[in-house]
């Protein structure tokens, strides 16, 4: 009886060994594992399960050329690419490349934005304005729904959480289609925005629209010189007026102020009326000559038909003429 049982045992033992399907060997197994995107900070991100020698990250882009990046590597051994200079709204293809034991593995992640093409938010822009306030606006799409309420989300770092816009503008339809922020906080001169806008909707999906990040300094719109005055001390007048405060500090290359001066001409028909001839100059910020003895290089500038340049650094902002 026991010769039987040992048999018996012996059979199951067996058919159970030849039964079990082969493993792939662990050289044949990608050493990728937990791919996945973090679609708001653009950022790549996985594991791995053995050691590589070489790998790179790639994103491709429908409207960009493929750009690729070494990875970096957290404190868990998480591996990530941040690709933040593409956007993804309109879909991408991210690969992570790696060899492992002589052997190259490659992974694919397809991204896809989700929702009915056209009902996204379109022609998006931004500009400060007052030193600290700021303007977004954006149009609805062309195949929104009628209920479609858009969502503008923004951050200045990509450490940071995305904080939603605390005033939206309304159109006269009653949909969001703006943005007014009251308080930008203390500027740094490397201020990068970074804006998102989706939607939400009883009828349809929305897709988002992301953007490469705003500089900031390259949004700002400059209020017009104040404390303008004009003097004329019988040989020429001096036109002067004060900088208008900005947000950021920028090179004294960077601003131009331009005149337009109308000189009244009388005809030589007595019951005519006079005409004025404008004349415009435009001049650099450090381009204003600060002494008297430039008045000279002015007056010939303004006596030309065209804008022209005048290369001078100055402190104080005055023209004669």
């Amino acid at each position: 009886m026991a010769t039987t049982l040992d048999l018996v045992s012996f059979l199951v033992l067996l058919s159970s060994v030849c039964c079990r399907e082969p493993q792939p060997a662990q050289e044949n197994v990608s050493p990728i594992i937990n791919m996945q995107l973090d679609s708001r900070k653009k950022m790549l991100s996985w594991n791995y399960i053995r050691n590589v020698s070489e790998q790179e990250c790639v994103i491709y882009t429908p409207l960009g050329s493929p750009t690729s990046q070494p990875p970096q590597v957290t404190e868990d051994d998480t591996h990530y690419c941040i690709f933040r200079n593409h956007v993804l709204h309109r879909g991408a293809n991210l690969t992570v490349n790696v060899t492992c034991d002589g052997n190259v593995f490659q992974e694919l992640l397809v991204f896809a934005n989700p929702g009915v093409e056209g009902s996204g938010a379109m022609n998006f822009s931004c500009f400060i304005y007052n030193v600290r306030f700021m303007n977004c606006s954006w149009a609805p799409g062309s195949r929104a729904p009628a209920d479609v309420c858009y969502q503008l989300f923004w951050w200045a770092s990509l450490h940071e959480d995305e904080v939603e816009c605390p005033h939206y503008i309304m159109n006269s339809e009653g949909m969001r289609v703006g943005c007014h922020f009251d308080q930008l906080g203390e500027p740094q001169n490397m201020d990068n925005y970074f804006f998102l806008v989706n939607g939400t909707s009883r009828t349809a999906a929305i897709p988002f629209l992301d953007f490469v990040p705003f500089q900031a300094y390259k949004i700002e719109k400059y209020d017009p010189p104040t404390n303008i005055t004009i003097t004329y001390n019988r040989s020429h007048h001096i036109i002067k007026w004060d900088n208008p405060e900005i947000r950021y500090d920028l090179s004294s290359y960077v601003l131009y102020y331009e005149l337009d001066i109308q000189r009244a001409v009388r005809s030589p028909d007595p019951g005519a009326r006079p005409t004025n001839h404008p004349q415009s100059g435009i001049f650099p910020w450090n381009a204003i000559p600060a002494a008297d003895e430039h008045a000279p290089l002015l007056q010939t500038c303004l006596s030309t038909p065209v804008p022209c340049f005048c290369p001078k650094r100055v402190i104080d902002s005055f023209i004669t003429f």
